[in-house]
């Protein structure tokens, strides 16, 4: 299949989608949309904001509930800018527009026509899903972005072999590793491996060029390893497994086995609560840590919690053992949690609490999305559905039926014997976007209760691409069978 990369005229159409996107953000600037900075002092991932302006490589260095990219990076933008947001809002549109622009290409990449590939990647731009994570200071429109950038740079290189995009790949990948848990060491040793083992004639290049980020990012979860004794970048997993399941679990059967000993008293405390209700032995902080303020201060300087405390890790670890003990024991109620994360996997993500005001401010353009684009049920379908009831989300049925079909076929293209005209770069980008996509949903859907649409979006650039393939391929095989066939 050929790629439309090539063509003359392709500049033309980055420079009309780069003009379509400052047209787009006007006019959401017009009805009131800003940038929220306000996660730096309201979320949990972000250390002390006053800790990141005075003491950002310490605070960095003892950082264990996050990689420490993220951190860092935010650190360094307020050390530019330490009052202002303007320099975070400038980034954060560089990233969207990033995405939107990869979104294109990557379809063109796969042989999908210019008009339909900008048709798609601009309704996905314009969405208030996309805009509301680009004007979020959270890493989710990064790691969006990332993917993107790890995708383009792959199938480049499997074109034409070349360091300098497979030198981008394994930055962009080193990057997600060291901003997003998600994104484990396990996950670059993997794809290295893909690559390695695929690249025959080529491996020593590949090898030479992942061989410093890979030490750089092994270097991160040593650093753990000698300062905490683990070998990690989250101390928090342990708690998000522990929702799944002792954390869902009714309070009465919670509490019997907590009364039989066989869980501990913390999984009746919330997972959220400062170290003030746990036992006073977490609060310790052994002597070589009680200088560095995030590991000794329990909280942060505008009294929200500090969950990099030391003692937070210990904290983790008896929430973990009670987590698998739930897990062996009773997986019940890790498996009813699993398919609710499932099925609000597959809801829009601006229905997520992000930016209340620059929510309000477009609420009848979410409500189209919504509806039109996604599928959501109009009407109230709780009396028939316990599902609809437990996770009060109605349905999204364009999402629920159509991500898994693009997936699927993406994957069932990539794999296909005789590769129906594909080559062996644009397998690989449709294998790449296929792992990515599934990837993300399951670990998100496996940790994580409540926000597993904040995980998808990430990868909904990704789907785009597929969907792009999918439409492009479905026109091309009803104009053989029927307008052919009719002339």
């Amino acid at each position: 299949m050929q790629s439309n990369t090539q063509q003359p005229n392709f500049l033309r159409w980055l420079l009309g989608l780069t003009g379509c996107f400052l047209l787009v953000h006007a006019l959401y600037f017009f009805v009131g949309v800003r940038f929220n900075d306000r996660t730096l002092i309201e979320v949990m991932h972000f250390i002390d904001p006053v800790l990141l302006k005075t003491r950002l490589l310490e605070s960095v260095w003892y950082l264990h509930i996050q990689p420490p990219l993220f951190n860092l990076f935010v650190g360094l933008v307020l050390k530019v800018t330490p009052e202002s947001p303007w320099l975070f809002y400038a980034i954060y549109v560089a990233c969207g527009l990033c995405l939107y622009l990869n979104t294109f290409v990557l379809q063109t990449k796969l042989g999908v026509g210019s008009r339909l590939a900008a048709t798609l990647s601009t309704v996905f731009m314009a969405s208030p899903s996309f805009i509301l994570w680009e004007q979020f200071l959270m890493y989710t429109m990064p790691v969006a972005a990332l993917l993107s950038i790890a995708a383009l740079c792959l199938v480049c290189y499997l074109e034409k072999r070349r360091w300098l995009p497979l030198a981008g790949f394994f930055v962009a990948i080193f990057l997600l590793c060291g901003m997003r848990s998600m994104f484990h060491l396990g996950y670059y040793i993997l794809l290295f491996g893909v690559l390695f083992a695929w690249g025959r004639g080529y491996r020593r290049q590949i090898a030479a060029v992942a061989f410093v980020p890979f030490i750089v990012l092994f270097g991160f979860y040593f650093k753990n390893y000698a300062l905490f004794g683990e070998f990690n970048v989250c101390s928090f997993t342990e708690k998000n497994l522990w929702i799944m399941t002792a954390g869902n679990m009714p309070w009465d059967e919670k509490n019997k086995l907590v009364e039989e000993g066989k869980i501990s008293e913390l999984s009746l405390v919330n997972r959220w609560a400062s170290l003030d209700a746990y036992p006073f032995e977490y609060k310790v902080v052994p002597e070589r840590f009680k200088k560095i303020r995030v590991l000794s201060r329990t909280h942060k300087k505008n009294d929200a919690v500090n969950y990099n405390h030391y003692g937070y890790i210990a904290n983790c670890n008896v929430y973990g053992a009670d987590a698998k003990y739930v897990l062996l024991h009773q997986p019940k109620h890790f498996i009813i949690s699993t398919i609710q994360s499932w099925y609000r996997y597959f809801k829009s993500s601006s229905a997520l609490p992000i930016s209340p005001g620059n929510q309000q401010h477009i609420r009848p353009l979410i409500a189209f999305y919504d509806h039109v684009i996604y599928g959501k049920v109009p009407f109230d379908l709780s009396e028939h559905s316990r599902m609809v009831e437990k996770t009060n989300t109605p349905p999204y049925v364009f999402l629920l039926l159509g991500l898994p079909l693009v997936l699927l076929y993406g994957v069932y293209r990539a794999l296909r014997p005789g590769h129906q005209g594909l080559t062996n770069a644009q397998r690989g980008l449709l294998l790449f976007l296929g792992f990515n996509i599934f990837m993300v949903a399951a670990l998100g859907c496996t940790f994580d209760y409540l926000e597993t649409a904040r995980y998808r979006f990430t990868t909904d650039g990704l789907s785009v691409v597929l969907l792009g393939m999918l439409l492009s391929h479905t026109g091309v095989w009803w104009r053989r069978k029927y307008l052919n066939a009719e002339l």
